[in-house]
């Protein structure tokens, strides 16, 4: 379990994973969601539309598109930080694969969920632009994950 508080940016709350990498993605999962506020604070990227909520792979319930960005967004992190896990050494080979396989599902999560962002009435001229940029990332990933 981990949380992140929009009050105190860059601060994380977590009981402690069971390994170094699951800390490290952790730690990049609630940065993101850290980074992603601070900047929705300086260039909203979202109007809010508190009626509409969306079905995304990693939850069950319905989310608002705020949940949805935020969401994807640390995800497409995850995707980056596993593919790389993956493609170095630093790992053995059995924890690579379980990287690789991890990598892959993220990729995918992000994939199916950045048409409904960018499809949405709800995000700003900022929030497409960043949102495109996400998708450009996660292409970016998709064709050359050891490169990325």
């Amino acid at each position: 379990m981990s949380a992140t508080f929009r009050a105190a940016p860059g601060a994380v709350l977590t009981t402690l994973p069971d390994t170094a990498a699951d800390l490290a993605a952790v730690l990049v999962h609630e940065t993101q969601h850290s980074k992603l506020s601070v900047l929705h604070d300086l260039l909203p990227l979202h109007r809010p539309a508190p009626a509409a909520a969306y079905r995304v792979p990693w939850r069950s319930d319905l989310r608002p598109l705020a949940g949805v960005l935020q969401g994807a967004y640390a995800h497409l992190a995850l995707a980056d930080f596993w593919t790389r896990a993956a493609a170095g050494t630093a790992l053995p080979p059995a924890a690579r694969g379980e990287a690789r396989i991890r990598g892959d599902s993220y990729r995918r999560q992000v994939a199916a969920t950045l048409p409904l962002l960018l499809e949405s009435s709800e995000l700003t001229t900022t929030g497409q632009e960043f949102t495109e940029g996400m998708r450009v990332h996660l292409a970016s990933l998709e064709a050359a994950p050891g490169d990325a």
